[in-house]
Order: C-alpha cells, then sequence, then structure tokens
C-alpha cells in the first residue's frame, strides 16, 4: 500500500478552501473559529524553566538549597493556618476551573470536526447532539492528564529525593550523578514523546472514529488500535510529519512578528481573535487525520459529500 503524507494534506487544505473561502462567510469564520478556540484551550503556549544556578555551584549544593526552601515554605504554612486555608481554598477552585475548561474543550472538539466535516457553522445543535461522545472524551482526556502528571511527577521526585540523599552525603553518589542523570533525562524525554504520541493519536485519529461510528473513547481505541499494530510505522512517521510542519508553522509565526515589530504576535496570542485569524490552519490540521485514515480504509470517509458552507445557529 503506497501511503502518502502531502497528498492528504492537499486534501484537508482544498476542503477548507471550500469551507472558508468559497464562498467567504463572515458568520462562519467567527461561528467555527469559536468552536475551534473552545477546543483548543488547552493546546496554546509552552512551558519554560529558566535557571539562575551560578556554574560555580556544585549539584549537590543546589538540591540543599531546594529542600532549605521547602522547610522554609512548610514552616511558613505550618506557623500561618490561615495560609494554608488560602492555599487549599485556591488549589480545589484551580483545580474546579481547569476540570470544566477540559469538560468544554472537550466537547468542543467534537463539534469543531462536525463543523469542518459538514462545512456549517453551527454551535448548538452538535453541542447537544454530539454531547455523550463529548462526555467519553472528557473522561478519558481527564483520566489520561492525571495519569501522565503521575507518572512524570514520580520520576522527577525520585531523582529530586535521589538528588537530596546525595546533598546529604550517599555514598558514591556525586560520582554516579552525571549518569544517572543522563538516565533520567533520557527516561523522561523518552516518556514525553509516547504521551506526545499518543495525543496527537487521539486529536488526529481517535476523535474522528468516534464521530464516524458513534463509539465512546476506549471503543474508538479498540477500532484504532488494529490499524496501529498493522501500520505502526506509518502513524510514527505520521506523528513525525505533523510535529515537523507545526515547527514550519511556528518559525512562520515568528518571522510574521519579527516584520511587524511584533504586532503579528500581540494580536495572534488574543483569546479568540488569533483563532479565527488563523482558521485556515486550524481546520486544515482538523481534517488532515480523517483524510488520511480513508488511505488505509477506503470504507472511512467523513464526507459522504461536499461541503456545503451554511451560516447555521449559532
Amino acid at each position: 500500500m503506497n501511503i502518502e503524507y502531502f497528498t492528504p494534506l492537499r486534501g484537508a487544505w482544498t476542503r477548507t478552501k471550500r469551507i472558508l473561502f468559497h464562498p467567504f462567510m463572515l458568520e462562519t469564520w467567527l461561528v467555527m473559529g469559536f468552536t475551534a478556540w473552545l477546543a483548543n484551550l488547552f493546546h496554546g503556549g509552552a512551558f519554560g524553566i529558566r535557571g539562575n544556578a551560578n556554574r560555580q555551584d556544585h549539584p549537590t549544593l543546589l538540591f540543599h538549597h531546594l529542600g532549605a526552601a521547602t522547610d522554609r515554605f512548610m514552616e511558613r504554612l505550618s506557623a500561618n493556618p490561615g495560609m494554608v486555608m488560602l492555599v487549599v481554598l485556591g488549589g480545589i477552585l484551580v483545580l474546579m476551573i481547569a476540570v470544566a475548561l477540559l469538560w468544554v474543550s472537550s466537547r468542543a472538539k467534537l463539534v469543531f470536526l462536525d463543523n469542518a466535516v459538514t462545512g456549517r457553522a453551527r454551535v448548538i445543535e452538535p453541542w447537544k447532539r454530539l454531547g455523550a461522545l463529548g462526555d467519553s472524551l472528557f473522561l478519558w482526556r481527564l483520566g489520561f492528564g492525571l495519569a501522565s502528571i503521575v507518572t512524570m511527577a514520580l520520576l522527577v521526585a525520585g531523582a529530586v529525593g535521589l538528588g537530596i540523599l546525595g546533598a546529604a552525603g550517599m555514598p558514591g553518589f556525586i560520582h554516579r550523578g552525571i549518569l544517572f542523570f543522563g538516565l533520567l533525562g533520557a527516561v523522561l524525554a523518552l516518556a514525553a514523546i509516547v504521551l506526545l504520541f499518543i495525543r496527537l493519536w487521539v486529536e488526529s485519529f481517535i476523535i474522528p472514529v468516534m464521530y464516524r461510528f458513534n463509539l465512546s473513547v476506549l471503543e474508538a481505541w479498540k477500532v484504532f488500535i488494529p490499524w496501529l499494530q498493522q501500520y505502526a510505522g506509518v502513524f510514527i512517521v505520521y506523528n513525525l510529519f505533523v510535529i515537523i510542519l507545526a515547527v514550519v508553522f511556528g518559525i512562520s509565526v515568528v518571522v510574521v512578528g519579527l516584520l511587524t515589530c511584533c504586532v503579528g504576535w500581540l494580536v495572534l496570542a488574543l483569546p479568540y481573535v488569533g483563532t479565527v485569524i488563523l482558521l485556515p490552519v486550524w481546520v486544515t490540521y482538523r481534517l488532515l487525520g480523517p483524510v488520511f485514515l480513508e488511505q488505509l480504509s477506503p470504507d472511512f470517509s467523513l464526507f459522504p459529500t461536499a461541503p456545503a458552507p451554511d451560516g447555521g445557529d449559532a
């Protein structure tokens, strides 16, 4: 079987142009952009870590400082019960908001896919019709997110714990420290790659399978796993292809920002507004996975008829 990667991309872009530009309807852009923005609430931004450690500091000294700072923080909390209550309540509030946004995002992913497939910008009707699928996706994402956090936290906590023990004089730690942290970095990188690949497969394939066959997340995985077992290399290359596209897109955004003296960055960073401006990119990416799957299973098609743009019932 001859598997193409650029051909599905061209097919997704062709459908995107048909939906958004033939004809151009501002209402379609605004409504579909809203669903895309909700669907990607947890996809924007990146986490950065900066370090101010002096290059002459010994690694064990850094762990010592970390342990001392933790002790001071705990002492302050124990001396101020009111602060403990505020911290707990603030944490609960943040957690509740995050869970609520995850639920909205999960439902919106199905709504956005429905909009992209049908070419009709709607919110209310698909929100109700696809609600059960969205709820299933929400529960899976919640469980997967918690499992990912716990896994990474355990790896990091184990490293920090051993580092603190080493700072306290654990025999032989200093001599094996470089090797240990090198292996830890490799394990963390591998875990991050696996989690990223699973996330990309869910976005590109699991959600379309759910939509196509009206299946829960676990049932959709049962459909997808045989394909993954048979075409493992194909799906890995697909993820690498998507990552390369994301890098190229990121470089393009950087260039636009530099050419516009950062004005472009500020506009694209605006919630919802940036998503509407980049809607052709988001719709193309949303359609890429389903179009790609048609190569592996001709019966799998989300596009029985050509899209018919419609203002919809936002």
